[in-house]
């Protein structure tokens, strides 16, 4: 896959090379002393939580930090002229530190935000067919073409799987839909029906195209995501630190904190079906 250059510059972006610049020297334990004295714009708030965004899995295989991200990056690539996105997907090994704080609301700072999303890799929207589409979620699972671990992806807010863990290999994912959010109102909110893209285990409509944003290790195949690699039609956008903040300017105060379990972000969003 050849990716089609579009990377935005983005005052986040230009702020975090101050900061690694100011701090590639400074031990770990002297980096928020340093912090604290930095210019007001270092020190800055990047959105505010009323809860904590945990790393860790549920049963189902959902992580609130991958929900939080996932969101991100698909409010960031979702403009036509960006990539026209209508899913992110998120590899675990792509997160960091979740976010948390002694007190709520708690303010993210610039190093919570960076933790986060160590990587700073470029996002990568692409075109899947809901065949593909689906491959790609079967990977998740061990033995599902060169799959050698479980790795449930994180998914933006309107989609959402189930998959049973009984099922043959590459034949664990039963339903997916993806109900349409825009991004571009103050308050997301659902546009447009709900596509029903597998039901049962089968593919309703194979050859239908859905523009699904990842990040770039994660389009070239890392994780033994060998499938998007296949993705066509690529743009290339911001980088995964700046999606995040940006998106987290939404909950900056006096907007009202991030809430992890609020209604609107339409959880849970993977399901993991009963043993018969």
């Amino acid at each position: 896959m050849k990716f089609k250059k579009n990377v935005l510059a983005s005052s986040y972006g230009m702020l975090a090379s101050c900061l690694v610049c100011a701090s590639a020297t400074t031990a770990d334990a002297a980096a928020n002393d340093k912090f604290q004295n930095a210019p007001t714009a270092a020190r800055q708030v990047f959105g505010r939580i009323s809860a904590a965004v945990p790393r860790i899995a549920d049963s189902n295989g959902e992580i609130p930090a991958g929900d939080l991200v996932a969101d991100a990056q698909l409010m960031a690539t979702q403009p036509a002229n960006l990539g026209y996105a209508q899913i992110a997907l998120v590899n675990p090994s792509a997160l960091g530190n979740g976010l948390s704080g002694k007190l709520y609301p708690h303010d993210i700072s610039y190093n919570e935000l960076r933790a986060l999303q160590p990587q700073g890799v470029a996002l990568i929207t692409m075109s899947l067919t809901a065949q593909q589409l689906k491959y790609v979620l079967e990977q998740q699972f061990v033995g599902c073409g060169t799959q050698t671990r479980q790795s449930i992806l994180q998914v933006s807010n309107g989609f959402s799987f189930s998959w049973k863990s009984e099922g043959g290999t590459c034949s664990k994912i039963w339903d997916v839909k993806l109900m349409h959010i825009d991004f571009s109102r103050r308050q997301p909110a659902p546009s447009g029906t709900t596509d029903v893209i597998v039901s049962g285990g089968v593919v309703l409509n194979p050859e239908k195209n859905y523009r699904v944003t990842v990040n770039e290790s994660l389009a070239k195949g890392a994780d033994n995501f060998s499938l998007l690699k296949d993705g066509f039609s690529p743009t290339e956008g911001v980088n995964d630190i700046d999606a995040l903040a940006d998106y987290l300017e939404n909950f900056n105060p006096p907007k009202p904190s991030y809430d992890p379990s609020g209604d609107s972000l339409n959880k849970p969003r993977i399901m993991q079906l009963p043993t018969p």
